[in-house]
């Protein structure tokens, strides 16, 4: 008895795992603009849809930024719409868009979806002097990425957008300089803040204005 009932458990877990993931006969639509943090109109600007790592459609916005596709529909609950995730070399930072419809919709309209312009921040920490000085320090950035959860229920967007980011450390004798470059946002501020040998800390504030900025600090 044990046995059998242990081949139809495993019977039915093979049929489960056997079902296909996209619904054969349901589509999704999926419509909307991309524009800058000026209202302009991007264009060429890849826009995708999927559930977890499978992609289920994709478009591409035309010069008015508008785009539309039509989109394969998952047995799963979870429906995501990325929009200029898939290059790096893009101007502008990414957009997430998730769902937990249950049934899935029949239309998708996004609307207006705003891209921020990414800016990128060469930040070097040099030790000039022959003291011997500690450093501690951190960095305050924004970062170039938003991510919306659609919930259902209270017909609200909740999620993360361009969320402030941070990374610090501490130099001395034995590390005595740092080099990086990170990605923010254009026309947003980066504070800087040092602290050096236990002594009142201090904060500065550096403009991202160009989209490749440069900033060195000397102690």
């Amino acid at each position: 008895m044990k046995l059998h009932l242990s081949f139809l458990f495993f019977f039915s877990l093979v049929l489960f795992s056997c079902e296909p993931a996209i619904k054969g006969n349901e589509r999704s639509f999926v419509e909307g603009t991309v524009l800058d943090f000026e209202g302009n109109a991007i264009a060429n600007v890849s826009v995708t849809s999927r559930t977890q790592n499978l992609l289920l459609g994709k478009g591409t916005t035309d010069s008015n930024g508008n785009f539309e596709f039509t989109s394969l529909q998952s047995r799963f609950s979870e429906f995501i719409v990325d929009v200029n995730t898939e290059n790096d070399n893009s101007p502008f930072g990414m957009y997430s868009i998730i769902y937990s419809d249950n049934p899935l919709q029949l239309n998708y309209n996004l609307s207006n979806i705003t891209l921020r312009r990414k800016a990128s921040l060469v930040f070097n920490i040099k030790k000039t002097s022959n003291e011997n000085n500690t450093l501690d320090w951190s960095l305050q950035y924004t970062e170039p990425t938003c991510e919306v959860y659609d919930d259902e229920e209270t017909n609200e967007s909740l999620g993360r957008c361009y969320e402030t980011g941070s990374f610090e450390g501490t130099l001395d004798n034995t590390n005595p300089d740092f080099e990086s470059e990170f990605t923010s946002v254009q026309n947003t501020t980066v504070q800087f803040t040092y602290q050096l040998n236990n002594t009142e800390p201090q904060t500065i504030s550096i403009e991202l204005t160009e989209a490749t900025n440069f900033y060195e600090f000397e102690y």
